[in-house]
Parts: C-alpha cells; sequence; structure tokens
C-alpha cells in the first residue's frame, strides 16, 4: 500500500516546479524541500510529480527513527545560514563546527550569522567570530532590534535559496521576520527556568523573500550530515585543517589526536588552529 503525499508547488512559467514545503521534519520523504519536480496535471500548482531532477546538492541527517535512514533537509541550496546568538542562549560553538563540517561535506557555502548583537556583553562571541573570518567564513553581526547587519545580510541572501540553522532560540524567526516583515512568524523568548531556547518551529518552511531569493526555517536541529562521517576523515571539513593534512608523520593515517611529529597539533601549538576548534575537532571525530 502507498501512502498519498502532498506538497506546496512554487510555480514558475515552465513545468518544472520548485517543492516548498514539507509537512513535518520527522517524516522520511523522498521529495525535499527545495527539489525541482516536473508534474503531470492541469492546475497551475497542482499536479502529480513524474520527476525529481538532479539535485546539485543536499543537507541531510540520520532519521530519528531507530533505523539508520537518511533524511533530505533541503535541496539545491545555495546557502547555509548559520546563526548563532551573540547571548541568551549561551553559544554551542561545537554545534556550529558541526554545522559547517557539514556544509563543506555537501559543498555548501556557508555564511556565519551573529545575531542579538545588541546583546553583547563579553568579547568571547566577537573573538570566535573573528577566528570564523580568519579561516575564511564571513560573518555578519545583527540585531532584529536595532537594524544593525539586516541590508548587508538582505544583500548577501539576494536570489539564493539559503537555509536557516541553529540550535532553539538564536533567532532565526526573528531573523527571517527582520529580513522580509510580512512573514510575521511567530517567536518566544529564552526560558527563564534553564536559559534555554523554546522551540517556535516545527516544521520546515520555505519563504519568497520581496528583494529576491527564498529563506528556509529549520526547527533546532542537534545533527546534520556527520552523521556518516567518523574519525580522523572529519580533519578533511575543517577548513583551516587542510593545508595541514598529509604533512604528519604518519601521513593519511595520522588521527590528529595522539601521534606523535603531527603537522595538525604542531599548528594548534603555534596558534595558528584554534585551541577551541581543535577540541572540538576530536569530539566529533570521535
Amino acid at each position: 500500500m502507498h501512502k498519498q503525499l502532498e506538497y506546496p508547488i512554487a510555480a514558475p512559467t515552465s513545468r518544472r516546479r520548485r517543492v516548498l514545503d514539507v509537512r513535518e521534519i520527522r517524516v522520511v520523504d523522498p521529495v525535499a524541500i527545495g527539489d525541482v519536480v516536473e508534474l503531470l496535471g492541469a492546475g497551475a500548482n497542482a499536479g502529480i510529480i513524474t520527476k525529481i531532477l538532479p539535485r546539485k546538492n543536499q543537507i541531510t541527517r540520520r532519521d530519528v527513527g531507530p533505523k539508520p535512514l537518511e533524511q533530505i533537509i533541503a535541496a539545491n541550496v545555495d546557502y547555509i545560514v548559520h546563526v548563532v546568538a551573540a547571548a541568551q542562549p549561551a553559544s554551542k560553538w561545537e554545534l556550529v563546527d558541526r554545522y559547517l563540517a557539514s556544509a563543506e561535506l555537501a559543498e555548501i557555502p556557508s555564511l556565519i550569522v551573529l545575531a542579538k548583537s545588541d546583546l553583547l556583553q563579553d568579547d568571547a562571541a566577537l573573538a570566535e567570530a573573528e577566528n570564523f573570518r580568519r579561516i575564511g567564513y564571513p560573518v555578519i553581526l545583527t540585531s532584529a532590534m536595532t537594524g544593525q547587519g539586516i541590508y548587508e545580510l538582505r544583500n548577501a541572501l539576494r536570489d539564493k535559496l539559503s537555509v536557516f540553522v541553529g540550535m532553539s532560540g538564536v533567532g532565526k524567526s526573528t531573523l527571517l521576520n527582520a529580513l522580509q516583515p510580512e512573514l510575521a512568524l511567530r517567536v518566544k523568548q529564552i526560558s527563564a527556568a534553564t536559559g534555554k531556547g523554546i522551540h517556535t518551529t516545527t516544521q520546515l518552511e520555505m519563504f519568497d523573500f520581496d528583494f529576491g531569493g527564498r529563506g528556509v526555517d529549520t526547527p533546532g536541529l542537534k545533527y546534520l550530515t556527520l552523521w556518516k562521517l567518523a574519525g580522523a576523515a572529519v580533519a578533511e571539513h575543517f577548513i583551516e585543517m587542510r593545508a595541514y593534512l598529509g604533512q604528519c608523520k604518519f601521513g593519511a593515517d595520522c588521527s590528529h589526536d595522539h601521534e606523535p611529529d603531527c603537522a595538525v597539533k604542531r599548528a594548534v601549538g603555534q596558534g595558528r588552529i584554534s585551541e577551541r576548534r581543535y577540541r572540538s575537532y576530536l569530539h566529533i571525530k570521535g
């Protein structure tokens, strides 16, 4: 018995359409947000999907069920926007590192947004932002309250399909509202009891931007593509480590952990690789 699924469709002039919305993130589905499909049917925005065109890339994670199934979060993505709160809730930088490595694995460009910049109280978040800039990632500081960085972010996302990721409460929905006020996405305050974010987005949704392009709001995803990758191979997706891979005493067999004469560990000791990022790598690789 086959399950009948329905998807809202964006309708350009041709019969090829782009999938706009997938019902529940828990559903492992053959069609993903951002897919370009061919339809059979007479309606302007309706029909039977007969073909999913080849994807240029995709964001995936391990399905939450007991079986090791791949769940496609979005396809044909131009940017992954990694939203981090300058304050409230406290930043989990290892999660950002995991997202960034996942984007590198999927060969999707990343943009880091330090949101709630009006709440900055110390230099730790700014130091992290500066390190990400130093190793090659674009970083934009934003504030939905003051408008800081919103114009710059709009320009960066113009005519792109951008997926917004980050832990709950960092301000993804608030940021999307600032970019496109007509969205009026629901937002909540940080829990006073836990200091953590409260889920307000429970499904994947894609929105049109009036300045061109589309944005995808996601729930607070914890794990993305790296569920398929472990060990020293993770180092290939920490971009600042790439220059040192292969220079270790044990070459490609080096795990950059306990081995002597390791080029990556030497770079950490010389300050060319962030100690925090290196510790994050060790934890992620397992």
